[in-house]
Parts: C-alpha cells; structure tokens; sequence
C-alpha cells in the first residue's frame, strides 16, 4: 500500500502522473491518497496529518509525501522507516514531528545517484514527487530495493513543528498544527496529556475552553475543546468556523492546565 500526500490539489494534473509513475513500475498496488489539500507550501501541517493517520495501515505502507517549495535546491531528500512503515518526503521539516516523537526512527538521505539500479533519475528541477519519489515508492513496495540501499544515516530538520510537552507545573503546551476544511484547529496535543490534568480547561490567547466528549453538547455557534478521533485535541465551533471566529492561524500557542 503507497499513500500520497501533497498541496497539489486536484484540478491540476500532478497527482494523476505521480500515480502514473508508480503504476508503470507495478500495477498491482493500492494507491491510497491521503489528502492532496494541504496548505501550500507548509510541509510540517503535511507531517502532522502523516502523524495522526499512520495507525490506520498495516505495516510495511510507504507514505509519499510532496509538499516542497524548495525543489530542485540543495535540500535533501528523505526515508524515514518508523514503526515497520516507510515515509519518503522532503527534507524540510516535512518528517521532523514525526521523528522526533518516534525515537527509535531511522532516517536515511536518499542519493539519487545510488538509484540508478532502479532506473530512477531526476528527470525534471522542479517535480521529484514524480520522477524520484513515486518510482521509489513503488520499488519499496516491491521489495525490489531495500531501505538500507537508499543512502547514507541523515538527521531530518526538525521543522517548526514540536511535540506538545508538560511543564513542571503540570501545564501542558501545544501548539495549532492544521486547520480542517470545517475550520476546526487540530494541535499537536494529544489524549494521553490531557487526561493526566483534572479539570482541563483549554487556553488559546485570551479565550478559555472546557472540555466536552463531542461536538452536539455545545449550543449552535458555541466554541468548544474536544478530543477528537485522532486522539489529538481539537478546538471547534458548533455549526461554524472556529478559525474564522477566533481569528486563529497555523502554529498558535494552546495551553491545556487544570481549571481553577
């Protein structure tokens, strides 16, 4: 199984070659796509949805993910193998939440020149989704070419994404990680922090929330924190935008502490 996972969209026609480029190579896969509305140009909201999704496949998946405005530069390429799956991305922050909540991770920069075997070569500056990382994925996926083949051990950039952590008051730190299509902030906090603290009461700038089990025990237009079912924390409008209305952007502070 290969997931794609990218900030094309899909009116254009760069998924579908992507997927072209892999099927050439073998034909008997399931492509799953993932999501390709990612937010331009922000590799680590990429990672975060990459995060949150990964225990819903079997090991041995490979993840491809494209979210790249720094193509054709000096930036390496990555293969991560995390928790018997692969991730091929980027490195630009793309797999940096991923790996470093994952400390058994293992990271490799992909030589291009190494691939050659494989008939893989960079074809174009400025698309490497579809002449590099697709045909590698598919050759993964067939045991045709083993991880340890790829390249040399690499330390992935860590991005400006950071795991949520605790304070030495009990007070746990997050930040917002992506924004749904609903308007929902999804952060970087999960289950297992929240439920440590009694009462939790939710911080985002000056507005507090309580934490409620799901979005229908909130009023119409009423805001409200939850967990949701990526096991992360949530914050969210009943019936609206909770971007919009609280005028909330990628990467804003959340802070989750013990209701007074």
């Amino acid at each position: 199984m290969i997931t794609l996972t990218t900030d094309f969209g899909t009116r254009d026609p760069y998924v579908g070659v992507m997927k072209a480029a892999m099927l050439q190579r073998l034909d008997r896969i399931d492509i799953i796509d993932l999501t390709h509305e990612v937010a331009p140009f922000r590799p680590e909201e990429a990672g975060f949805w990459l995060q949150c999704c990964r225990a819903h496949f079997p090991d041995g998946s490979v993840h491809v993910a494209v979210v790249d405005p720094g193509v054709g530069t000096e930036r390496a390429l990555l293969a991560v193998r995390s928790q018997r799956q692969l991730f091929l991305a980027p490195d630009n922050g793309l797999l940096g939440l991923l790996c470093q909540t994952d400390p058994c991770a293992e990271t490799r920069r992909i030589e291009v020149a190494a691939l050659t075997p494989w008939r893989i070569a960079t074809r174009s500056a400025t698309f490497h989704g579809r002449d590099i990382l697709g045909p590698l994925a598919a050759e993964l996926a067939a045991a045709r070419c083993q991880f340890e083949q790829l390249g040399p051990p690499a330390q992935p950039d860590p991005g400006r994404l950071e795991p949520a952590r605790r304070l030495a008051d009990g007070t746990v730190k997050g930040v917002v990680a992506a924004i749904d299509r609903y308007g929902n902030l999804l952060t970087t906090v999960d289950a297992g922090l929240v439920a440590a603290l009694p009462r939790p009461q939710v911080h985002l700038g000056q507005r507090q929330f309580d934490l409620v089990r799901t979005y229908g025990e909130a009023t119409a237009g009423a805001y409200v924190a939850l967990i949701n079912s990526f096991g992360v924390l949530e914050i969210a409008r009943s019936g609206g935008s909770a971007a919009a209305g609280l005028a909330a952007e990628w990467g804003a502070n959340v802070t989750v502490a013990s209701k007074r």
